[in-house]
């Protein structure tokens, strides 16, 4: 029997899978608990509509993040970190610090999506920082880090 599921079932299939079952294992348990439907025409006709749209919304949803990449990788990203009497650094660069200033201007990704090699960075440099917004949608972009002299009277 030809059936569509509805969830995922652990060792059959996942939601929206077309797949073959025996009947009493559909009739007795598949279609009572709503995890299946009969798998007719205009069934397998809606499901491949579903499927066309979800590409498509897919295809949509990549270009709008490759756009969102593009715009991050052409900010010039600079902190300033204060410098002591000794030469001694005070403060640190977390991924939340990167996540505050690209809300700031106007880029609203989630901070989970931030990547830092080191986390905290306690130096002066530049340091790479990669951001993942979908799988096929990844890439790296570099922050520098300065120090601002701080005068103690």
């Amino acid at each position: 029997m030809k059936i569509i599921l509805k969830k995922k079932i652990l060792n059959l299939g996942k939601k929206n899978d077309l797949i073959e079952v025996k009947p009493g294992y559909a009739r007795n348990f598949l279609f009572p608990k709503k995890k299946a439907i009969l798998a007719t025409i205009s069934s397998i006709k809606e499901l491949n509509n579903l499927i066309k749209k979800k590409k498509i919304k897919k295809k949509f949803l990549i270009k709008k993040l490759k756009f969102y990449l593009k715009s991050i990788k052409k900010l010039k990203i600079k902190f300033y970190l204060k410098l002591g009497e000794n030469g001694k650094l005070f403060g640190s660069i977390y991924k939340k610090k990167i996540y505050k200033y690209l809300k700031s201007k106007n880029i609203k990704i989630k901070k989970k999506f931030l990547f830092l090699e080191k986390d905290p960075i306690k130096q002066i440099g530049v340091f790479p920082c990669k951001i993942i917004l979908h799988p096929k949608v990844h890439s790296k972009f570099e922050f520098e880090v300065y120090y601002k002299k701080v005068l103690i009277l």
